[in-house]
């Protein structure tokens, strides 16, 4: 009968580690241990807020644009013209040049007659101008004294004017020393209609210090005698 070997040497070695069915094992494990922590962080940062929670949406009301709405109006004509607004013009060596005060300075020529008659060409009042009952000289009207003249300058009186088509109307600009007329220019205008109509006369003045005068008469004035005059405007060039 043989003998029997130690038991260290009878049976086989031991190994250390594991085997590959446990490390297979053990990879699964593993392997499903990571795939349960990764679903459970994702679970808890999309319930419990692991980010930031965004605020919640809010709209806020925008001021309505600012609406304008024209109103349209109806004009109705008439037959009553509006009453032109008075414009005072800077420089008017004539302050009451609109006769809206008074007629004081003026006095009439050939005969006339002049009062203040509503419906001006500027504000309320003008001037009508009468022809005498002879008519031997054109009527008109004049005023003295509206200014001392300066030495070489050039002024030019303005003046409205209305008298039936075909009327005739001569403005002048005199000027006076020692009582006599040193010099004066006179214009002569037709009348196209009976509208108001702007007219102008200049003078270059000769004499330094002399005073000047202005006046204006109307030729073949209708049978009523009516010229109107208003808004005289003597005024330096």
């Amino acid at each position: 009968m043989a003998a029997r070997a130690p038991r260290h040497l009878a049976e086989p070695p031991k190994r250390f580690g594991l085997s590959p069915l446990q490390r297979l094992f053990l990879v699964a494990m593993l392997a499903l241990a990571a795939v349960t922590a990764a679903i459970s962080l994702l679970t808890r940062e999309a319930g419990t807020g692991g980010g930031r929670e965004a605020a919640p949406a809010t709209t806020r009301a925008q001021p309505a644009a600012a609406t304008t709405t024209v109103t349209a109006t109806t004009t109705t004509a008439t037959s009553v013209p509006a009453a032109r607004p008075i414009r005072p013009t800077p420089g008017n060596l004539l302050s009451d040049g609109d006769f809206e005060r008074d007629l004081g300075g003026w006095t009439p020529l050939g005969g006339a007659s002049v009062e203040r008659v509503e419906g001006g060409a500027s504000g309320r009042w003008a001037v009508a101008v009468t022809p005498g009952e002879s008519r031997a000289r054109p009527a008109g009207m004049a005023r003295s004294g509206v200014a001392t003249s300066r030495a070489d300058t050039t002024y030019e009186a303005i003046f409205w004017v209305q008298s039936r088509a075909g009327g005739q109307v001569v403005l002048a600009l005199r000027e006076r020393a020692g009582g006599q007329v040193a010099s004066s220019e006179e214009a002569g205008y037709t009348l196209p209609d009976a509208g108001w109509h702007q007219l102008a006369v200049e003078h270059h003045t000769r004499v330094p210090g002399s005073s000047l005068a202005v006046e204006i008469v109307g030729l073949n004035l209708p049978a009523d005698g009516r010229l109107l005059v208003d808004a005289i405007d003597l005024q330096v060039e």
